[in-house]
């Protein structure tokens, strides 16, 4: 009997080949084969992924292909590749993200060296574009995705999240305890969990002196070609929104102040900052400062 791996990566996808090939060709890449790759199909075209998987993956490690229809919630696609397998930790890398060939490795020593039970990794941020052929994706700039971060805070936790997929890997037993990824969410659903992991575990910030992820965003593209930051902007703020008021209503239904307070009295803080900066500074200064602002 072949020994269960002791990683789980999940990558979600849905009609975006020129993706997921590169994703497929980062995990094949890592210097550490001890995972299981779950491709989760999210009501894409299966021979597509098929023909990917077949292409990429190497035989270092085991890929399996699971579809799934989440009708917009992401966050079903998750929880199915993670209960698709009974491994030790669990990793989420969608399809149009990145890793460092060691990540693996040096995440898996760590872990296994240590009573954590989840831990964020430096991560670069990328931004690119797709070219007019919808072919060969074009690398504009890379930056250090949240530079200041040097440990994982749970009050940082309210205002952004610091544990965006890419770069957070967990503990199952952590997961279990944490509860599912909220399918109910269409965005937002990592900031949802995050929130709810710090609340119960530390988690370690692992920095070697480079970036182990690398976060891609496409400002430039809407609809498939497209990432949530950018263009689901509409539907970070309803959610946003949602989670906010869901936590607060029930810190008053306990009569207390707890997170709901805290998530809605710091995003109105710096929401009415950005605002009157907005007001008071000539436009190209006010974003600079307001890009500066949202990295504190």
């Amino acid at each position: 009997m072949n020994q269960t791996p002791l990683l789980g990566i999940v990558t979600r996808t849905k009609d975006r080949p020129l993706f997921l090939e590169r994703v497929l060709e980062s995990v094949k890449s890592q210097t550490n084969k001890n995972f299981v790759h779950i491709i989760v199909n999210d009501s894409g075209d299966e021979q597509t992924v098929r023909n990917a998987v077949e292409s990429f993956a190497g035989r270092d490690h085991e890929t399996k292909i699971l579809k799934v229809s989440t009708k917009g919630k992401i966050e079903i696609a998750t929880n199915a590749g993670i209960n698709e397998v009974a491994t030790k930790y669990i990793a989420i890398l969608d399809d149009d993200d990145t890793w460092h060939p060691e990540l693996v490795e040096r995440v898996l020593a760590h872990l296994e060296s240590t009573n954590s039970k989840g831990v964020v990794v430096r991560t670069n941020k990328i931004v690119e574009k797709i070219d007019s052929s919808g072919k060969s994706i074009k690398h504009l700039k890379t930056s250090e995705w949240m530079p200041e971060m040097r440990a994982v805070n749970l009050y940082r936790q309210f205002v952004d999240n610091q544990m965006t997929p890419v770069c957070f890997i967990f503990t199952r037993d952590a997961y279990e305890k944490v509860g599912k990824y909220d399918e109910t969410l269409e965005v937002m659903g990592d900031w949802d969990f995050g929130i709810r992991f710090l609340q119960k575990y530390d988690v370690d910030f692992l920095d070697p002196g480079f970036a182990l992820a690398n976060y891609h965003h496409r400002k430039f593209k809407a609809g498939a070609q497209g990432n949530t930051s950018f263009s689901g902007n509409d539907k970070k703020v309803h959610y946003a929104n949602y989670l906010m008021n869901k936590f607060l209503r029930e810190d008053l239904k306990q009569g207390k102040i707890g997170v709901g307070y805290i998530m809605s009295k710091t995003k109105y803080d710096q929401n009415f900052t950005v605002r009157m900066i907005s007001k008071l500074l000539p436009k190209k200064a006010a974003t600079k400062f307001i890009e500066r602002y949202r990295k504190m």
